[in-house]
């Protein structure tokens, strides 16, 4: 474990997943605590948000877990299609929390 660590450590996936996650993960606190507060449309809109940003979350977390155990868990085709699936999952999700946040703001005319 602590060689595939290390090797993990000096790749620049390493970089990248730090870079994604910490910002993720501010997003994702904020979104929700925000959401509790507000409700209503808003509301609605920023728990998508958290959501496609959690399932984003996942996705970098399922990258590390498979470049760090030693065996397959996943066949190639397994791991292609539940990367597609939850990336156009999360997609949706993070575009339709930011347009109602948008057609809110729209209706009090802060654009």
């Amino acid at each position: 474990m602590t060689e595939s660590w290390n090797l993990l450590i000096s790749t620049p996936l390493k970089f990248s997943v730090l870079l994604v996650l910490i910002p993720s993960l501010l997003v994702i606190v904020n979104a929700i605590l925000s959401a509790k507060e507000l409700g209503g449309e808003l509301g609605k809109g920023l728990k998508k948000v958290a959501a496609g940003t959690i399932c984003y979350v996942t996705l970098y977390g399922t990258i590390i877990i498979k470049e760090l155990l030693p065996f397959e868990t996943m066949t190639d085709s397994q791991a292609r299609f539940f990367f597609v699936f939850v990336n156009l999952f999360a997609s949706v999700l993070l575009i339709t929390g930011f347009y109602q946040m948008y057609k809110i703001s729209k209706k009090l005319r802060l654009f």
